[in-house]
């Protein structure tokens, strides 16, 4: 048997003469991780359940700020006194099913003005159910972030 190469994520090296640069994408992993809890809920004899029936989960930019207005302008509805409120809560509505993203959110997504053509960094945000699953979120959180980089640059 071979083993197994778990890649967690897709980022893209950026090497100059005075930096590095990581730009790290998480919209592949929510099927990756819904995936994955589907397969160990069926191992463990939870047929019929699934990864929607624990939690809540949706890829969102990693810094709401990158969705404001001020940021990227792309149709965000005039006349909110707080923004960081606002946005917030719209995540809330998205992630739970509630609304679609709207359609300035989505442009925000896919602004690539960040750095020389890039869009803005992703992360995958999942709200359990219920407390019991807190943990669990959590740990899957946990194991999708868990990869570490360092690096060196001679002289």
């Amino acid at each position: 048997m071979e083993t197994i190469k778990i890649y967690l994520h897709s980022s893209v090296d950026l090497i100059t003469n005075s930096s590095t640069v990581i730009f790290t994408y998480s919209e592949g992993s929510l099927g990756s991780v819904k995936e994955l809890v589907n397969e160990m809920l069926k191992v463990f004899g939870y047929e019929g359940k699934t990864f929607d029936d624990f939690f809540y989960a949706e890829t969102f930019i990693e810094d709401d700020y990158n969705y404001s207005k001020e940021r990227c302008g792309f149709g965000f509805p005039k006349g909110i006194k707080d923004e960081k409120t606002f946005i917030k809560e719209i995540k809330l509505k998205v992630l739970k099913g509630e609304i679609e993203k709207p359609e300035w959110m989505i442009n925000a997504e896919e602004y690539d003005g960040y750095y020389d053509g890039f869009n803005f960094p992703t992360v995958l945000e999942i709200l359990p159910k219920s407390e019991e699953y807190a943990e669990l979120a959590n740990k899957l959180l946990n194991y999708l972030y868990s990869t570490e980089h360092d690096g060196t640059r001679n002289s």
